[in-house]
């Protein structure tokens, strides 16, 4: 996924231009090569056996596998269970669908903002431009995410949004934006970005998260997490909204 400005609901680049734009920018290559030096870094760390992270591998795609040859009697199930468990169920086919979900939701709930954990389908429903075109302010609150989201872009990489950026140009865009002071401590642009997401965490009418997996024996929604953020969307808000393709389901 580029990182470019230009989306489908603005002035639309090519794809393949946009590619070759960045691939060929020195600057993202560098910022790229370093943030994925140090994920592979970090992964070698957690699974120094090839064969045991291969392992795993092929069991969660056993799973996934197993629960898609079942897919319709998974969903039944899990909408039995979480009906059950007080969660309301939608269905949309679409994008389009799923956005006036969210919208009608919100509508009913006189919400005027609204607070996000990070959701790869809520991006490709574009869901924070929908919900802004009917005067509903959206936030990332995933850090990656809210960088993106300051600088105008969408995300570069599904699970490091801002990986495209380094440390100065973080620096400079959270100064331009939000007032911060320029500097390379990055404990301490953290710390600031954490300071001002927390105000609008306290103020956000409805919290929207993706899903991870849905358990269907149990109706369970499972998230997984490393900044708080989750927890912090689908808590503090008065209205939780997940958000989620079919195929995350698993039997137990």
């Amino acid at each position: 996924m580029s990182h470019n400005t230009d989306s489908n609901h603005g002035g639309v680049k090519e794809f393949h231009p946009r590619v070759h734009e960045a691939i060929t920018n020195p600057q993202i290559r560098a910022n790229f090569r370093k943030a994925m030096d140090g994920l592979m870094d970090k992964r070698l760390a957690a699974f120094p056996s090839d064969d045991e992270l291969q392992g795993l591998r092929d069991l969660a795609a056993a799973i996934r596998l197993r629960a898609l040859s079942k897919l319709p009697e998974l969903l039944e199930k899990l909408e039995e269970n979480l009906t059950a468990n007080g969660v309301k169920v939608h269905w949309a086919e679409n994008g389009d669908q799923a956005c006036q979900i969210v919208l009608d939701i919100c509508q009913q709930k006189n919400a005027k903002s609204v607070i996000k954990g990070k959701s790869m389908v809520s991006e490709e429903m574009e869901l924070n431009h929908y919900l802004e075109q009917h005067n509903i302010e959206a936030l990332e609150s995933d850090l990656g995410e809210y960088i993106v989201q300051l600088a105008e872009e969408t995300p570069s990489h599904i699970i490091m949004p801002a990986i495209h950026k380094n440390t100065d140009e973080i620096s400079d865009l959270m100064h331009d934006k939000t007032g911060t002071k320029k500097s390379r401590d990055v404990e301490y642009l953290t710390a600031e970005a954490r300071q001002q997401l927390r105000e609008r965490f306290e103020k956000a009418d409805v919290g929207v998260s993706g899903v991870n997996f849905a358990v269907a024996e149990t109706g369970t929604l499972c998230l997984v997490e490393n900044e708080g953020n989750g927890r912090l969307t689908t808590t503090v808000p008065p209205v939780h909204i997940a958000v989620t393709g079919i195929e995350k389901v698993v039997e137990n």
